[in-house]
């Protein structure tokens, strides 16, 4: 396999983690392209697995009547979500950010819950930290919707990108350090 397509090369490692922090830039310089971008993929995403479930569930001979309902419907409501999401991007863009605030708040509940059953120890307090910025976050999110779910989507998913760039670029320099 040549450097160029070897995914423990550091070259790969290098230009993916180059790509990576370009792109999560211009997510956080551009937020609400991002997030439509973000959505829109979703929507595809789930229009093309509700169509393979449906096919599949409409296909299987092997299992009951009332397992091919069941998958059927599940397959349409994958199928309805995406194109909801496709064709209704502002709709779309309002209920993945209420979803991203819930699950915020939702884990930052757990996790501070969680955290107890470390007491006395540092995890304790990192976990405690994590779960109040994630309930922070969930508060800014709810506090500014519906504007928030204009920004919110491709800010986080900027910065999420970022740092995964910066992690590909460290491993880039990793391998080039032992190859060398």
């Amino acid at each position: 396999m040549s450097d160029a397509t070897n995914p423990k090369s550091p070259g790969v490692a290098l230009f993916q983690g180059i790509l990576l922090l370009v792109l999560g830039a211009l997510s956080i310089i551009f937020p609400l392209i991002a997030s439509i971008a973000i959505e829109q993929v979703f929507g595809a995403f789930l229009l093309i697995a509700g169509g393979y479930a449906l096919a599949t569930a409409l296909g299987r001979k092997d299992s009951s009547a009332s397992h091919r309902i069941v998958s059927a419907l599940w397959a349409l409501l994958a199928l309805a979500t995406g194109l909801l999401l496709v064709f209704e991007f502002c709709a779309g863009l309002l209920t993945l950010t209420l979803l991203l605030a819930a699950y915020f708040a939702a884990q930052g509940i757990v996790t501070i819950i969680a955290a107890f059953r470390f007491s006395g120890t540092s995890t304790m307090w990192v976990m405690l930290l994590s779960g109040a910025v994630s309930l922070v976050l969930a508060g800014m999110i709810f506090s500014g919707f519906p504007g928030s779910a204009a920004w919110v989507l491709g800010l986080l998913f900027g910065i999420n990108m970022i740092f995964a760039g910066a992690f590909f670029i460290s491993m880039s320099i990793t391998l080039r350090a032992r190859a060398a």
